[in-house]
């Protein structure tokens, strides 16, 4: 793999927390509440006012937390009136909750993307953060416990094992104690219903909450869950390997991109641009990619050192012929929808395309400040075992990892989990929470009356990709919470210059949506969720 410019990586190594809690691309897939005024349950019905002002919960810090400040906002726009109180938890939690002049009784909390410590007022926190004060909620939001701006990535982690435990799971924890508490004060009133929305690092966060901490919310929204943390490390350290060996372009990508789907696409009785689940997908490298004559290659075909990075990336982590961790799965190759514009899913994640891949920053800061008992800011990634250095992080997993498939508290107080995850996304692999959800069942006797997991065809990390990425998980959850009706479907919208191209429903795994096989192909009424007994000979 060729150098990269030392000034290059630094621009990227500072840029790249701020990548990953983009709008819609991370911290959140965006469109909670997008349905909320056609929902059945009322919950942004406004009924309580404060009796108090907000100057005066100034008064109220305490040995548990210190309110640095409370502050009266003005309505902007459609963003109502609002008391702003941000505050101190020891030693270095910062959180920000908004309270609305007229409340609906509940508690959103929203989450954090990648190594978080995304100040409250970026973008996409102050979007997450007006979303559920149009609706009603008092909102509740942490960093954690920094400020990416000066520490960028895993740094703040550095020889600091308070942050780190702060980072993984205190913070969220404590926060929502502290909302909860200053709700009641300033209204007078407890919270009737709390609800957390996150994806990727913000799924991790909702996850371990269910597991540590049952009581903090009712219904919890787990995006594309980084739960296996330390597992999806070590798959970047793989990918980056075979990636050294015999680097990609983005244009060899596209190729495979075409062969993946001129042989898969219409798998499921639909030529649609989507594979609704590439597992069904038989796609082979070394038998369906044009060989490249000679070893020196060319654009329109592969060598025999690409194709086998192709395959390792696509088997995955496997040691001993033991596989610890799954491959890549097909069908991110294509371009779909992404922040920079229509691009493969493999760049930026997997690629060098531009500059530094995220897998590659994400995996070389996480090993010099947060894999192993002593960090090393000098760690060089190119010297970890595959083989021995994975039990040196076992410390690492037991506080970071939301992998405990026992759920069996959060189940018994009636909290329910509503999950998604794109079938295309590369960030993340979708095979590890399908895992986890069967784990989860196994654990407690079946998982359909609290956790469904939604998967979404040819959607990237969180939001954008191919196929539908616009829906509402908020909204069904808080009726499966308050009125006990489970979601036996989501509606989805893929939105290209601002016109719906496409509505389909997402199923919950692990049924999948079928075409009826009459009316138009783009729109959802034409669909159907059915049950794999049901696929059998398609």
């Amino acid at each position: 793999m060729s150098r990269m410019r030392p000034c290059r990586y630094l621009r990227w190594l500072a840029t790249a927390a701020c990548i990953l809690v983009a709008p819609a691309a991370s911290a959140q897939n965006g469109y909670s509440f997008l349905d909320a005024q056609r929902d059945a349950l009322p919950y942004t019905k406004t009924g309580f006012s404060p009796p108090k002002a907000c100057k005066s919960l100034t008064a109220d810090s305490g040995w548990r937390y210190t309110i640095v400040s409370a502050e009266a906002v003005s309505a902007d726009g459609a963003t109502p009136a609002h008391c702003r109180v941000s505050g101190l938890i020891a030693p270095e939690i910062r959180f920000q909750i908004n309270l609305p002049a007229r409340w609906n009784g509940r508690l959103y909390m929203h989450g954090n993307g990648g190594f978080a410590g995304t100040p409250p007022d970026d973008p996409s926190p102050a979007r997450a953060r007006a979303s559920g004060l149009r609706n009603g909620f008092v909102t509740a939001y942490t960093n954690t416990v920094h400020d990416r701006r000066s520490q960028p990535l895993a740094t703040f982690a550095h020889d600091d094992p308070q942050k780190e435990i702060d980072y993984a799971f205190r913070a969220v924890h404590l926060t929502a104690a502290t909302a909860k508490e200053i709700a009641a004060a300033y209204y007078a009133r407890p919270v009737t219903f709390s609800y957390w929305d996150g994806c990727s690092t913000g799924g991790r966060q909702g996850l371990m909450s269910a597991d540590r901490f049952p009581s903090d919310f009712d219904g919890i929204v787990a995006g594309a869950p980084v739960l296996d943390f330390t597992g999806t490390v070590l798959s970047y350290i793989w990918n980056n390997r075979a990636l050294a060996r015999a680097p990609l372009s983005t244009d060899k990508v596209e190729l495979v991109a075409h062969a993946v789907y001129a042989r898969c696409d219409a798998r499921d009785g639909l030529k649609d641009g989507l594979i609704d689940d590439p597992r069904r997908c038989d796609f082979d490298p070394r038998q369906h990619l044009l060989r490249c004559a000679d070893t020196d290659g060319g654009d329109a075909c592969f060598t025999a050192e690409e194709i086998e990075t192709l395959e390792t990336i696509y088997r995955g982590y496997v040691v001993d012929g033991e596989r610890f961790y799954p491959g890549q799965l097909v069908g991110a190759e294509a371009r779909g929808m992404t922040r920079e514009g229509i691009r493969s899913g493999w760049a930026r994640w997997i690629l060098d395309d531009p500059g530094p891949s995220l897998q590659l920053l994400f995996m070389d800061t996480f090993l010099k400040y947060l894999a192993f008992e002593v960090d090393d800011p000098h760690y060089d990634w190119t010297q970890f075992d595959l083989e021995n250095d994975p039990g040196r992080m076992a410390e690492t997993r037991s506080y970071l990892d939301a992998t405990d498939p026992d759920l069996s508290a959060f189940e018994a107080r009636g909290g329910k989990v509503i999950s998604y995850f794109g079938w295309a996304d590369t960030a993340l692999n979708p095979l590890r929470t399908v895992q986890y959800l069967e784990d989860v069942g196994s654990t407690v006797g079946g998982t359909d009356d609290f956790f469904r997991l939604f998967m979404v065809p040819g959607m990237f990390h969180c939001a954008g990709g191919l196929g539908p990425d616009r829906f509402d998980a908020m909204s069904p959850l808080i009726a499966w919470v308050e009125r006990g009706v489970a979601p036996d479907e989501i509606a989805a919208v893929k939105v290209r210059d601002g016109k719906v191209e496409m509505t389909r429903p997402l199923c919950p795994y692990p049924q999948v949506a079928r075409y009826r096989g009459s009316g138009r192909t783009t729109e959802a009424k034409n669909f159907r969720c059915v049950e794999p007994a049901e696929l059998a000979g398609s």
